[in-house]
């Protein structure tokens, strides 16, 4: 008889940390490009407003065209991942968004600028759930929400940096350079990505896919075995119905848990964009120099890192997802104490970071739940309808920003205001704690499996 093998266990035991190691960093500097590309309008918006001699609010379709075609790669292109796999849909995304990024630097007016922008939000919205799930699938439970954690801090330091480099090329070159850098190395990337990131082994086994390119990826996971061709590969308890399609994402008991992540990452989300988007206007308004409006700023941003890693290290042990809500929390006070203590310039800058930490690391942890408490079939299409609902969060984030500074109101009731969503987010992810099924309960951790893989 032909020899079985449990995918699932061949994974935790980490038979080749070498080759899971080499996945999680493909998978982040794929991250990395992909949060780059996500802030590239932001870093030469000054320059072509100058440039083109237009208002700064002209440039508000580029900014939003890209939220949307996130949004609708996330959703419509996405859960492609449950049925044509995983990798599959990472390289694609990343060649197609690298080439609408470089067409990006071709355009000479508003409208061909936000359709490029548009074009590219749409793939690196297809890529990115399915980079989180090709993520959950090759890491053991108790590792999890930390790799997760690992790719989005690679994600906010791609941002980081195409700023920098932005300051230090646009002058010389013009804002084109920075279209056609991330954009040829995204291009190049695809093609490493093709040649050398394996597809999900958990995915292959649930689709049932030929068993000699089942054997062929696991000799790789665990050189020290030696897989038959016809050695049969299985998950344990892969679910009858295999159908990956939204309605799932409520069936068996799954309902409360979806909405409750829903709302959590729509409304943090937009909480994280209000912020980077706002902070220094109303910092600047408020009184605060410029140069301290931008420290702060970027202090944010470094807190988030911190939290990315941290955050995702506490959903790893026991009652993680409550421990998330209770961290999600903290930020409440520290929200509403910014507002507070403009005029006291060190406590205002570590109570920024430690706001960072909660909220982006908060985003970081729902990251994770987004693809783990979901079973294989259903990764993908889970992440990416969370990343969806997320992507109405970014777009309102802006929007709800201006109308509190059109309202003239003062800096401590607009953070008195913004404190609400985490105080609201705490509580749906408390929710999606207890509405959890049977299926999800072992997601992040390999002593309580219950399930569903």
């Amino acid at each position: 008889m032909a020899e079985k093998v449990d995918v699932s266990a061949l994974i935790e035991r980490r038979a080749a940390p070498a080759f899971i190691a080499t996945v999680i960093v493909m998978i982040a500097a794929a991250s990395f490009l992909e949060g780059f590309d996500a802030q590239i309008q932001g870093y030469t918006a000054p320059t072509i407003v100058k440039l083109w001699h237009i208002k700064r609010e002209a440039l508000t379709p580029v900014f939003t065209l890209f939220q949307l075609g996130f949004m609708i790669g996330a959703v419509g292109i996405g859960n492609l991942g449950d049925i044509l796999g995983r990798r599959r849909m990472i390289v694609a995304g990343v060649l197609l968004f690298g080439l609408f990024t470089m067409a990006g630097a071709l355009c000479g007016d508003i409208a061909s600028l936000a359709a490029t922008r548009f074009m590219s939000g749409l793939f690196l919205g297809g890529a990115t759930p399915n980079a989180i799930a090709l993520m959950i699938d090759y890491s053991p439970h108790s590792r999890r929400a930390l790799n997760v954690g690992i790719m989005y801090t690679l994600y906010t330091f791609g941002g980081s940096i195409g700023g920098f480099l932005s300051a230090w090329l646009v002058p010389h070159y013009g804002w084109q350079i920075i279209y056609l850098i991330v954009g040829v190395v995204a291009v190049l990337y695809a093609g490493v990505l093709a040649w050398r990131l394996p597809e999900s082994l958990r995915f292959l086994a649930a689709r049932q896919a030929r068993q000699p390119r089942l054997a062929a990826i696991a000799a790789r996971l665990a050189p020290a075995q030696r897989f038959a061709p016809d050695t049969l590969f299985y998950l344990p308890t892969a679910s009858a119905d295999r159908t990956p399609w939204v309605g799932a994402l409520f069936a068996q008991r799954r309902g409360v848990m979806t909405a409750a992540l829903w709302l959590a990452y729509g409304l943090n989300l937009m909480g994280i964009v209000f912020v980077t988007s706002w902070m220094p206007t109303v910092f600047r308004d408020a009184g605060i120099t410029l140069g301290h409006a931008v420290v702060a700023t970027s202090l944010y941003q470094f807190g988030g890192a911190v939290g990315s890693v941290a955050f995702g290290w506490v959903l790893g042990r026991r009652r993680g997802i409550l421990l998330l809500a209770g961290l999600c929390l903290l930020a409440v006070p520290m929200i509403v104490a910014i507002g507070q203590i403009t005029g006291m310039v060190g406590p205002l800058l570590t109570i920024v970071f430690i706001a960072g930490l909660c909220i982006v690391g908060t985003q970081t942890g729902l990251n994770a739940l987004s693809g783990a408490l979901y079973p294989t079939y259903l990764r993908a299409t889970g992440a990416g309808w969370a990343s969806g609902f997320g992507r109405v969060g970014a777009i309102c984030g802006p929007l709800v920003g201006g109308v509190l500074i059109a309202l003239g109101l003062p800096l401590s009731e607009i953070f008195i205001i913004l404190a609400v969503p985490s105080a609201v987010v705490a509580g749906s992810i408390a929710v999606l704690h207890f509405a959890r099924p049977p299926s999800a309960a072992g997601a992040l951790r390999p002593d309580t499996v219950v399930a569903a893989e």
